[in-house]
Formats: structure tokens, sequence, C-alpha cells
């Protein structure tokens, strides 16, 4: 078993295992894709129905993509993760409107909803297996934990409601 494969163990945060492990990553790597290639990765756009404005837009939402990878990549807490979950599916919640009111971007944008909703459930599934109140062990990282719990509160209060140990 590898270090990003274990979740348990007496000064181990809970949420340091595989999947947001990979989930960072993956985030990352679709931002930083975007940001390289905006008419590359935008899927039922060709480059020059984009426009310079489309592709700015489409570099504006890989650096989003890339600062909630930056944010959430070291043991993010309960807190960090549920924010970003509101995150991604605000960006869901955008896309469908877009793809309702432009038929232009209709297909492209039902895509992007896919993909945010899809980083939304699984940045779910995650933040539902980590123990609220779980801080990292940096102190940048607890930093970023505390104010995330703070703005949690006030966001997503549910997120605080006792679930017992990771993978329960």
């Amino acid at each position: 078993m590898s270090g990003h494969d274990r979740i348990d163990g007496p000064n181990r945060h809970p949420s340091t295992g595989a999947v947001p492990w990979s989930l960072g990553w993956a985030r990352a790597v679709v931002g930083l894709l975007r940001l390289a290639f905006p008419a590359a990765t935008t899927p039922g756009i060709t480059g020059d129905r984009l426009g310079q404005r489309g592709r700015t837009v489409v570099r504006v939402l890989g650096a989003r993509q890339v600062s909630q990878a930056v944010v959430t990549a070291p043991a993010p807490s309960a807190a960090v993760l549920w924010l970003g979950v509101e995150v991604d599916i605000a960006h869901a919640v955008s896309m469908i409107a877009l793809a309702g009111a432009s038929l232009q971007y209709r297909r492209p944008a039902m895509i992007e909803a896919v993909l945010a909703a899809s980083f939304a459930a699984a940045g779910a599934a995650v933040a539902y297996r980590t123990p609220p109140g779980e801080t990292a062990a940096s102190p940048l990282g607890a930093w970023r934990d505390r104010r995330a719990d703070q703005i949690a509160r006030l966001m997503v209060p549910w997120s605080h409601s006792p679930r017992g140990k990771a993978g329960c």
C-alpha cells in the first residue's frame, strides 16, 4: 500500500487518501490544459468559433480549476471540500443556464456542466468521508482549514453534522 492509499494512522489526516489526491491532480490537469489550449479543451467549438473572448473565458475557468486544486491539494478538511463542492455546483448550474440561453454554446455548456457536476459529486463523496473538525498538520493547511470552517458554517451548515469515523 503506498502512502497515498492510506487513510489510517494516528497522525494522518483522513482525506489524504488516493481519491482526494487523484481528484486534485485531475482538476489541476483540466485547468492547466484550459489555460494552455483553450480552444482545444472546449468540446464542440472550433478555435475560429470560440473567438478571443471565448478563449479568455475558458482560460479564466482553467485558472479557477488550478486555484481550486492548489487550495484543496494538501490534505483538505471537510469544510474545504464542501466549499469546493459548492463552487462546482454553482459552476454546473451556470453552465446549464448558458446552455438554455445560447444555442451556439449549448453543447459545450452541457459538457462543462457534466464535468462540474462530476467534480462536485467526487468532492462530496470525499467530504462525506472526512470527519468535521479535522485540520491539516502544516501551519498553512491548518490556517486554510480554520478559514474554510468559518465560511462553511455560514454557507454549508449541514456539512458540520457528525458522521463518525472516515469510511462510515
